[in-house]
């Protein structure tokens, strides 16, 4: 018995037709015919009745069709896994990660994933959660790395972390000394942030809105290192992430009392898309090195 008989077989059982499983098949009426009278011999029993116009099991026909597809599955499971062997070995991962890549746990967590996997060739890319979106919708990016929500819903994510902010100030600040101060002392405060299109910035102005808290604005700027370079040699603070101010060198971060002002990194996938082997380890071990106790 050949696997192909098991599809052949198969493909009248679904069809109900000879005529119709050949053409599906695209294999003659007569050498369909004759496989399945191979099959019938090697069985010693027959598989199809003739009923009018249709062709239905018998039911030894029946009980072979259920295991049938078993077999099939199985077979095409292990096809389907000597394939994703095959990308881990030649494949390639398509990365998106958000702009605070360098001072996150992702460069330590895809470097091992480099040295485990050699043959898989890694592209990253740094992007705002827009173009991030973007690629995985047009088939640009395997995964990406972000700050949920995602604004399409063409987009499914998964919570990583919780990330609060804190503010950042330089030495010359007067609060340099401190470790924690009220949410409201920021009303009136010298502040350089974010450009406005940037969704962190959003979530700050709005939540400051909701608490009546309003900072003096003084500079707004489009990349992290612009900004923690102003706060480093002036007397202006700025908002962000907790982790990304850790060990910077020249700033202090000092917490803020109400941890409601925070971010959630999620990993980002294409609702529906097939997600290949490489993609799903990375995301294996990026979950595994952002775990509570890791």
């Amino acid at each position: 018995m050949e696997l192909r008989h098991l599809r052949y077989f198969l493909a009248i059982a679904e069809t109900s037709s000879f005529t119709r499983a050949a053409a599906k098949l695209r294999v003659t009426q007569p050498t369909l015919s004759h496989q399945i009278k191979q099959l019938e011999q090697e069985i010693g029993a027959p598989l199809f009745d003739r009923v009018g116009l249709r062709t239905c099991l018998t039911s030894q026909g029946k009980v072979l069709k259920t295991y049938a597809e078993q077999a099939i599955n199985v077979i095409e499971s292990g096809l389907t896994a000597i394939a994703e062997l095959d990308g881990l070995i030649h494949g390639h991962l398509r990365v998106g990660v958000f702009n605070s890549f360098s001072s996150s746990l992702l460069p330590t967590t895809l470097a091992q994933f480099i040295q485990n996997y050699p043959g898989v060739h890694v592209v990253l890319r740094q992007q705002s959660r827009v173009d991030m979106e973007q690629g995985l919708i047009n088939g640009d990016l395997d995964l990406a790395i972000g700050y949920a929500p995602a604004a399409s819903d063409n987009i499914v994510w998964e919570t990583l972390f919780t990330d609060p902010m804190a503010l950042a100030v330089g030495k010359r600040h007067p609060w340099s000394g401190r470790k924690r101060i009220n949410l409201s002392e920021l009303h009136g405060q010298p502040m350089v942030l974010q450009t406005p299109e940037h969704p962190s910035r959003q979530m700050i102005d709005k939540y400051l809105q909701s608490k009546k808290i309003v900072p003096r604005v003084l500079a707004e700027m489009n990349s992290n290192e612009a900004v923690l370079a102003t706060v480093r040699c002036s007397t202006l603070a700025t908002l962000l992430s907790a982790r990304v101010l850790a060990g910077v060198p020249g700033l202090h971060a000092v917490h803020l009392s109400e941890r409601a002002l925070s971010r959630t990194a999620a990993i980002f996938w294409h609702r529906g898309s097939y997600r290949p082997a490489a993609a799903r380890l990375a995301a294996e071990m990026i979950r595994a090195a952002y775990a509570p106790g890791a």
